[in-house]
């Protein structure tokens, strides 16, 4: 009977990190990669903030020791995450509803959600939006979670279509959990309307399902002051909720594993009891979570300077993804596909998928160097700003 490593089949590789090999080993000069979620600039860089440069340099001279900072990380860097997702004025902060955790990037913090869930409920579910970003399934099922999808369409007006979301979740089982991302959905770029939020909050309340919120876009919509309204009119209606926090996008601290977990209750008795569920979970795992990413987010947001020169940044990274986006659903519209340039407009963020033919992908990587998943998800920070007509002609062929 065998035994040990050799009951085991080999996984097949994940499709996108295959995608980012496969571009690095191709030495054609015009390639173009539209594949992986980072943002770039027009020369095709994904660089260090100006006021991430500059945290580091102060945390670099601050810094007297590299013990470990507790469970829960960094000291000021949770409660500053909550300010931003939550609102400086939240009456929910003030009331001590709510406890934060640092963790390794979106995906740590998201991992801790999961683990959570299951120690609530063995059995629950976790809704996710169909499509969604594919490690959300994978991450559950690392954590003993089954998966169920909620359908997730444009309504062709800039919104989703609520009432496939609603059939899905009014079929769920009573502490099942629903995941649901902040603004700048991947893959889709379609959001929820604040009046949408409200409504799922509303089913949220009815079905008693655990809500997960994933925010890992947050600036890129139509700014940080007001990307989070429908997530906070969501937060504001119901008891409970865990919302995961990455700060790889906005910071651009993809390297530094930056992200946090906040734990909403419905007092300040139940937010403590969580933390000490939390941070089991995390000793299990993890033990400590990383500090560097941490610390320059916690000294960016605690000094006024350093804070504006961020949000500045931010406008700057998100005023260049809505000119790709305006420029490349511009040079479609003008060879013949509106639609698909109309929905481009609709949509947020970096992401959006293209209504490809199957097979399509492999064939424009091939005969021109454009890497694109399966899927059609392109990164729109990927498209190259002075070849926007050349890539739009190339991706028609396969529309």
């Amino acid at each position: 009977m065998a035994t040990g490593i050799s009951v085991l089949d080999k996984l097949p590789p994940d499709p996108l990190l295959g995608l980012m090999a496969a571009f690095r080993e191709d030495d054609r000069t015009g390639k173009v990669d539209l594949g992986v979620g980072v943002f770039k600039t027009a020369t095709g860089e994904t660089p260090i903030l100006r006021s991430v440069k500059s945290a580091e340099a102060a945390l670099y001279k601050a810094e007297t020791s590299k013990v470990y900072e507790g469970p829960q990380g960094n000291a000021a860097f949770g409660p500053a995450v909550a300010e931003l997702a939550y609102g400086a004025e939240s009456s929910i902060l003030k009331a001590g509803r709510v406890t934060a955790f640092a963790a390794p990037g979106g995906c740590g913090s998201l991992g801790l959600a999961a683990g959570f869930i299951r120690k609530l409920n063995p059995n629950a579910a976790v809704w996710l939006s169909a499509p969604s970003w594919p490690n959300h399934a994978h991450i559950c099922r690392q954590f003993g979670l089954t998966s169920k999808d909620y359908p997730y369409q444009g309504d062709g007006e800039g919104g989703v279509i609520m009432a496939p979301v609603q059939a899905a979740l009014q079929s769920a089982a009573i502490g099942d959990a629903v995941l649901i991302q902040g603004p700048c959905h991947n893959p889709t770029g379609i959001d929820f309307s604040e009046a949408q939020w409200l409504e799922l909050a509303a089913i949220c309340n009815e079905k008693s399902l655990f809500p997960i919120i994933d925010i890992a876009y947050h600036g890129f919509a139509r700014g940080l002051d007001v990307d989070l309204y429908g997530v906070r009119a969501f937060l504001a209606e119901v008891p409970e909720a865990l919302v995961s926090y990455s700060c790889s996008k906005n910071f651009g601290l993809y390297r530094e594993r930056a992200g946090a977990l906040l734990v909403q209750a419905a007092n300040a008795d139940q937010a403590d009891t969580a933390r000490t569920h939390i941070a089991s979970i995390a000793r299990a795992t993890y033990s400590m979570p990383p500090a560097h990413g941490a610390g320059i987010v916690a000294m960016i947001l605690a000094d006024a300077g350093l804070t504006q020169m961020w949000r500045d940044e931010v406008d700057e990274m998100r005023d260049r993804l809505l000119s790709l986006r305006s420029g490349f659903a511009r040079a479609l519209e003008s060879i013949g596909h509106p639609s698909v340039a109309k929905a481009l407009r609709d949509q947020n963020g970096m992401f959006s998928i293209l209504p490809i033919v199957e097979g399509g992908a492999p064939r424009i990587r091939e005969q021109f160097g454009i890497y694109m998943p399966g899927s059609g998800r392109i990164n729109i920070a990927g498209l190259p700003e002075d070849r926007l007509d050349e890539v739009a002609e190339r991706i028609a062929t396969i529309l």
